[in-house]
């Protein structure tokens, strides 16, 4: 059970008042109910899946972080040099796509911490379980931004040239101004630095309602409990390290910040905005399942789609508006139409094992259980029409899916029908792998999203291909869904280009509803800042 003045200090932040007021005796603590439409109005059983989902991305989200320090430790000559010294542009590449990467993590782990952030209004004793599974997932993402937050924050300190850099807006990685310089200060805020501290003393009291709610049984919470402590060893250190300094804010100055529940601000207003919106819209994508519906009959086999959602980004870690890319394959009704008459496909398959007629007859015949997997329906009745790599793997997917999100746009490679038949064979091949949490684009055994469409196009003696070159991001070869964009954008006017223009899905968030965009709004989409919910 929460004790009474940790209960009051926790409230300090979960209700902030627009001046200083007393602080309750604790007899008279009490908290208002969640809001209806918050994580903890779900059924126990649905709220519970969330978390464990939730749960699952915290841990993705602390592996990222670790990798992405293991990285700077690479470079760190980049950041304790002189800074008389000015980078070269390869150089600052190095250091923006770092920063834009942490700042990808941060955000992400916010949005957990947000979406669990009112667990003190939930009550222990009638509500154990939404209750420890909120404090848990709350605190765990607090420890982890803090501890890998104020340790780059530590190793940029005091570096004019290379703070100047991380706090210009960056387009390209999709950083506003200022982020760098505004997470520093949040990060060392005393109420931050009060709810660490807190959230350490409660986790203690809290690991018997842990264990009798069965939570202690699931591995990845226990792991969570170990890199909480470990986590806060570490921020505790740094804050630490800034002195009395840190706490020259009177106590009761909490209470004037209407923000001080938003460690990452991200851009104005978002961070408020962001603890709420995605649970109000939980299996509400801003665009329609009829305009999704409405779209295939524009698509084509091969096509190649981008797509996002708000605060559910698969590629964490990589710069960039579009997080997420797709490979369209269509039905074998569509392979019927599209394929099936083309001279080209048929010569291809008859130099295949077996010589099949069909690209349909070749596949059912090489990958017999993947077959089965792609021509059944998926959960909501439709047909299968997707390759996409995702936290699950390399999945068959359908429309419900891979479309109906916030924003999606279609291009369509320049290429013959064989070379967009070859490229579905070899997604069929590598359908069933694992996603690649490492981004490593020089292996096939697992896969990230944009790997997967990256190398079922890859050029090569016997296909055309589409040619996209991988990207420099944090130190790793990689490529974000956005380069796809990038490219269509730069070939545009070329009478070479690679990639034309199918359809574009504007999310609008305010008005919770996506309008058809032109190709010119298109063409700039690469260019939004990742975290933008305000586009016009």
């Amino acid at each position: 059970m929460l004790s009474k003045p940790l209960f009051a200090a926790w409230l300090v932040f979960a209700t902030p008042t627009p001046a200083p007021s007393p602080a309750p005796q604790a007899p008279e603590v009490s908290a208002p109910a969640p809001d209806a439409t918050s994580v903890y109005s779900l059924e126990d059983g649905a709220f519970v899946d969330q978390a464990l989902r939730d749960l699952e991305a915290l841990e993705h989200h602390a592996q990222g972080l670790r990798a992405l320090q293991e990285q700077i430790s690479k470079t760190r000559g980049l950041y304790t040099r002189k800074q008389d010294i000015p980078y070269s542009p390869e150089e600052k590449r190095t250091l923006l796509t770092t920063w834009a990467a942490f700042s990808d993590y941060f955000a992400s782990l916010e949005l957990i911490r947000q979406r669990y952030w009112d667990f003190i209004k939930v009550p222990a004793l009638t509500k154990e379980t939404k209750h420890a599974w909120g404090f848990l997932l709350t605190h765990g993402a607090l420890t982890t931004e803090l501890a890998h937050g104020l340790t780059y924050a530590e190793l940029t300190n005091g570096r004019a040239q290379l703070e100047v850099l991380l706090d210009e807006p960056s387009e390209e990685y999709g950083l506003p101004a200022r982020t760098f310089a505004r997470f520093k200060e949040k990060a060392i805020h005393v109420s931050t630095a009060t709810q660490l501290m807190t959230g350490d003393s409660y986790a203690e009291q809290l690991r018997p309602l842990l264990k009798k709610t069965g939570i202690l049984n699931v591995s990845r919470a226990v792991w969570l409990l170990q890199e909480m402590r470990q986590n806060s060893k570490v921020a505790r250190g740094k804050l630490r390290g800034r002195g009395t300094t840190l706490f020259a804010k009177a106590g009761a100055d909490i209470l004037k910040d209407a923000t001080a529940h938003a460690v990452f601000p991200v851009q104005a207003s978002v961070a408020e905005w962001m603890g709420d919106t995605r649970v109000k819209r939980i299996g509400q994508p801003l665009i329609q399942r009829e305009q999704t519906l409405a779209l295939l009959a524009r698509m084509q086999p091969g096509d190649i789609l981008v797509a996002r959602q708000n605060w559910y980004l698969s590629n964490i870690g990589l710069p960039g508006f579009w997080p997420h890319a797709e490979l369209y394959v269509g039905t074998p009704q569509d392979w019927a139409s599209f394929f099936d008459a083309d001279a080209q496909v048929r010569a291809w398959l008859q130099t295949l094992p077996g010589a099949p007629k069909t690209l349909a007859e070749h596949l059912a015949r090489e990958y017999p259980a993947k077959w089965a997997a792609y021509t059944a329906a998926d959960p909501h009745g439709d047909a299968i029409r997707i390759i996409e790599s995702i936290s699950e793997g390399v999945s068959f997917t359908g429309p419900e899916h891979g479309m109906h999100v916030d924003y999606l746009g279609v291009m369509r490679p320049r290429l013959a029908p064989v070379d967009k038949a070859r490229a579905i064979a070899r997604a069929f091949h590598l359908q069933g792998r694992p996603y690649d949490f490492n981004f490593d684009f020089f292996s096939d055994s697992t896969l990230v999203c944009t790997e997967l469409v990256y190398k079922s196009y890859v050029p090569s003696q016997e296909a055309k291909g589409v040619r996209i070159d991988l990207v420099d991001v944090a130190g790793r070869r990689t490529l974000p869904a956005n380069e796809f964009v990038r490219l269509f954008d730069s070939e545009y006017d070329r009478p070479d280009r690679q990639l034309d223009f199918v359809a574009f899905l504007d999310g609008r968030e305010q008005e919770r509803m996506a309008v058809e965009g032109d190709v010119e709004s298109f063409r700039r989409s690469w260019r939004r800042a990742k975290w933008d919910i305000a586009q016009k």
